[in-house]
């Protein structure tokens, strides 16, 4: 074994020395402690959560030649061997690469023979998951009713797909991701044990990297060590990890707030094509989530977080509204991420995207209606009189019920956001429809728009099932305001492009009028 790996060095060798994971190793304590054990035990968590290292140190517990303990002697045989990983009566079995039936049933035909040397012979199936469906059910039966010198521990980065059957046979433990600050704290431990230097910012940057996994947080700092040649510093392992200094990320956040497209291109040029755009994005959605916090109150957030400045100075600055869908859109842009063929550009659209979608007073203000829908500018092609009719039939249509609805609803936040790029079809009918426009297809969450189908059927007194549909090219209250804003537009327009006084000023100035300059005097 090599010792010089950090990941196998500090392994764990009892179970107070496993990290992030009290409440697992305080009930397998306690069950050890008044001999409470189980046939059959599952642990499941993702990756590097400590799965393997777990049901090892419960097999030296019930292997340790002094008693069954929970805190084992670490210095009889049994411990020793376990800790060598060559126990006799712990037969450890990766199931990835031992699938067939026959592979199992061979193992079934030794169940029955006695321990070695040991009180219990224990068998350790590492990704369980991968054992094929007929080699479950030939491991059915003995793990529902094994000899009493028999006991199962499995391991599992997918229990889901486990069947029923083996599941409701086992007691599930299910293992938490650590915390940041756990990662921080066991990484500042194994430094000073090894006599490195680092600097706090750095252990923050690579807990966050290792995504709440204590073997990749490891494995990450082993890189990072060679590449600062034994002394960690951010300045450093910042470009190493493919991070983005904190100003470019409050430069990219100043550009959402204010809507700025041309301060967010100039900030991405800025960063290096190295950089790790998937990770900027997780960046991206926790401000976002503490932004919001930082509205509610700036106390639920802890002082000694990266960037409590920025939440400091851009309390409120966002409205909550507004970053209830900005979040929403980062969550779905991350499912896109592998299909992108450039990552750069997806992350530029994703925030784009962002300013885009806001509608908030000040971004339809600063956002030209050409931008918006193609269906606006069809509608500023339009002739005046072509305007007037559109305007005459709006006002006469029978869907003009659904604006006026969403009005009365008094629909608040993403519902809102949604019932205005919606349209409400068959409201008269035994099977209404709501038609929503397929550009907007993955930004809402499903509870959004169950919000808003349970708020139609109250307001209509619907009684029947609504149908969702996607669709592109609908005349949406959001499009239908801007169309006839516009149509008001070119009716002043056309009341003083020919009075003979603004033509003299035109001539005299070689003036042009502004359209949207000419405002209706109240009287």
């Amino acid at each position: 074994m090599n010792i010089d790996v950090l990941a196998l060095k500090y392994r764990p060798k009892f179970f107070n020395e496993v990290v992030g994971q009290d409440l697992v190793i305080k009930t397998l304590s306690n069950s050890i402690n008044l001999n409470k054990l189980h046939n059959a035990y599952l642990f499941s968590g993702t990756r590097g959560m400590g799965k393997t290292t777990i049901a090892r140190l419960f097999a030296k517990s019930l292997l340790c030649e002094t008693s069954i303990t929970s805190t084992p002697c670490g210095k009889c045989s049994a411990c020793l061997e376990i800790d060598q990983g060559n126990h006799l009566d712990l037969i450890e079995i990766d199931a990835a690469s031992r699938t067939k039936v026959e592979d199992t049933r061979s193992l079934m035909e030794n169940v029955q023979y006695a321990p070695s040397s040991s009180r219990f012979k224990i068998y350790l199936i590492d990704e369980v998951h991968m054992l094929s469906t007929k080699s479950f059910n030939a491991l059915l039966k003995t793990i529902e009713e094994p000899p009493s010198h028999v006991k199962f521990l499995m391991a599992t980065t997918e229990p889901e797909k486990l069947p029923e059957t083996i599941l409701s046979r086992c007691l599930h433990f299910k293992l938490a991701s650590a915390s940041e600050s756990t990662i921080i704290n066991h990484l500042s431990h194994i430094l000073n044990e090894e006599k490195i230097s680092f600097d706090k910012l750095s252990l923050s940057i690579i807990s966050k990297k290792a995504n709440g996994s204590i073997r990749d947080s490891l494995s990450i700092l082993e890189q990072c060590i060679a590449y600062c040649n034994g002394k960690i510093e951010s300045s450093k392992i910042i470009p190493f990890l493919g991070e983005v200094n904190s100003e470019n990320i409050e430069s990219i956040i100043e550009s959402i707030a204010s809507h700025d497209e041309t301060l967010l291109i100039n900030t991405i040029e800025k960063i290096e094509s190295e950089a790790d755009f998937t990770s900027m994005m997780d960046t991206i959605i926790n401000i976002l989530y503490n932004l919001t916090l930082s509205n509610i109150d700036l106390n639920l957030i802890n002082k000694d977080q990266p960037y409590y400045s920025l939440y400091e100075e851009n309390k409120n600055s966002i409205n909550s509204q507004d970053l209830q869908l900005f979040y929403q859109i980062a969550i779905a842009s991350k499912r896109d991420f592998r299909e992108a063929p450039s990552k750069k550009d997806h992350f530029i659209m994703t925030i784009l995207r962002m300013i885009y979608f806001s509608h908030s007073e000040k971004n339809l203000e600063n956002i030209d209606l050409q931008k918006k829908n193609k269906s606006i500018q069809k509608a500023k092609s339009k002739s005046n009189n072509d305007l007037k009719q559109l305007d005459s039939n709006l006002s006469n249509n029978e869907d003009q019920k659904w604006p006026n609805a969403i009005s009365d609803m008094k629909l608040s936040g993403l519902t809102h956001h949604l019932a205005m790029q919606s349209v409400l079809t068959g409201i008269k009918t035994k099977s209404p429809t709501l038609n929503i426009n397929e550009d907007k297809k993955d930004i809402y969450p499903k509870l959004c728009v169950e919000d808003l189908l349970s708020k139609i059927k109250d307001y209509f007194s619907i009684d029947s099932s609504i149908s969702i549909n996607y669709s592109k090219d609908l005349l949406t209250p959001i499009i239908l305001e801007s169309m006839k804003s516009e149509s008001e537009v070119n009716n002043r327009y056309e009341k003083v492009k020919d009075n003979p006084d603004i033509n003299k000023i035109q001539k005299v100035f070689g003036a042009n009028i502004n359209k949207e300059s000419i405002k209706k005097i109240i009287e």
